[in-house]
């Protein structure tokens, strides 16, 4: 069984300075209301700190505080 899982599983990876949106309700928990947005951004990856674990700054600069796992983040097409 966890052969056939792992093998379905794609990971996620991201690359310094792609545009990522990050899931809304992971940063406001409370807020699950049906009309409430899924995702919010967009941010730009500044740091990969580990396998799936990424650091994320504004667009103007300022890095956010904590980081995030790539299962929270998804990519951001111009």
């Amino acid at each position: 069984m966890a052969h056939t899982y792992n093998r379905q599983v794609k990971n996620k990876q991201f690359k310094v300075g792609d545009l990522v949106l990050r899931l809304y309700s992971v940063n406001h928990p409370r807020t699950k209301d049906k009309l409430s947005p899924k995702w919010e951004g967009p941010y730009r990856i500044s740091r990969i700190l580990g396998p799936g674990t990424y650091e994320l700054e504004k667009m103007n600069g300022d890095v956010i505080p904590r980081t995030w796992h790539a299962s929270n983040l998804t990519k951001h097409y111009v």
